[in-house]
């Protein structure tokens, strides 16, 4: 390899790492944001996290079942809440349960 291919291939590489970090963080802000907004809803609020944005899917994951039902009756004011802080179009609400050492997903 020569020397200009090892610096083009560790720029590529560095500005990958910097591009994830800047997503890593921005997913994070977003889930403290999210997570101070959703408080005020139900002592279930306090077990729901976000997974990720990609696409027009919003994925959420939550430690109790028991936040099922109020995530989904208010799936719209969820998403339109994410549509305002992200600055992208989301459609589609995906919540995944993690209890006990099982994952049950739930497409909302």
């Amino acid at each position: 390899m020569t020397a200009e291919r090892l610096h083009a291939h560790l720029h590529r590489s560095s500005t990958l790492g910097r591009g994830l970090l800047a997503r890593a963080a921005q997913l994070a802000d977003l889930d403290r944001a999210f997570r101070d907004w959703l408080a005020p809803m139900g002592p279930w609020a306090r077990h729901v996290n976000l997974a990720n944005l990609d696409a027009e899917r919003v994925a959420l994951w939550s430690t109790s079942a028991a936040a099922m039902t109020p995530l989904r009756y208010r799936q719209a004011e969820i998403l339109a809440w994410f549509e305002a802080k992200a600055e992208a179009r989301f459609t589609r609400l995906n919540i995944t349960v993690r209890s006990s050492g099982t994952i049950r997903r739930a497409g909302v």
